[in-house]
């Protein structure tokens, strides 16, 4: 394959965006095998819908040049609705832990709506940093969340979580940035890995958390 044509156009950013879809997938799969806690099934969704949002984007950046105008705007919204519906997923795991009842209908319904919100707005503003925006307050709400269930109800997982949200907080502030630490891993390639490391902090964490 030449140059001009090369397998992957953005090698390093794929194959990274690829390695996230297959542990979103472990961590999701053996997150949603913990039987009567909705806290799991939200949690372990939550890894499904990054795993999702990895695919997407490790094809948008791999194979990018030759898809068509249209299957290239139907991935990369596909993409960020993911990364939205993980925000959600997030902040409504964490939510969980502190409602009951019709607390929860609240919750599910408040979801529905600000996704509803947001892919109406995304039709206008499809870009990276409009997800951003929408994203970064609910992984705030979830850090929290989550050193609340720490620090007051004394859940040890809390603790694990809230690290790995704080690990993917900073590797959103690497690719807002642009830092890199070689022509060849540029800054999506740096995110991808801290991203990685923090989804396993988040996984253990949430592993250890009891059923609710």
């Amino acid at each position: 394959m030449s140059e001009k044509h090369p397998i992957l156009y953005e090698p390093t950013t794929a194959i990274t965006d690829y390695i996230i879809f297959i542990l979103g997938m472990i961590f999701g799969w053996f997150t949603i095998q913990i039987p009567d806690s909705q806290f799991h099934q939200l949690w372990g969704t939550a890894f499904f819908f990054v795993a999702m949002g990895g695919l997407l984007g490790g094809t948008i950046h791999g194979f990018g040049p030759r898809l068509t105008e249209v299957q290239q705007t139907i991935i990369w919204r596909s993409t960020l609705i993911f990364i939205a519906t993980t925000g959600l997923l997030l902040a409504m795991s964490v939510a969980i832990i502190f409602v009951t009842g019709k607390g929860e209908n609240a919750l599910y319904l408040t979801a529905a709506v600000l996704l509803i919100m947001y892919y109406i707005r995304m039709r206008d503003q499809d870009s990276f940093r409009s997800a951003v925006t929408f994203y970064l307050p609910l992984m705030g709400i979830s850090l929290f969340g989550f050193l609340v269930a720490f620090f007051h109800y004394g859940l040890t997982g809390a603790l694990s979580v809230s690290i790995g949200l704080l690990v993917c907080l900073a590797g959103s502030g690497v690719q807002v940035m642009k830092i890199s630490i070689h022509e060849k891993f540029n800054h999506n390639d740096l995110f991808h890995v801290i991203q990685m490391f923090g989804m396993f902090l988040m996984y253990r964490g949430g592993m250890d958390m009891p059923p609710f």
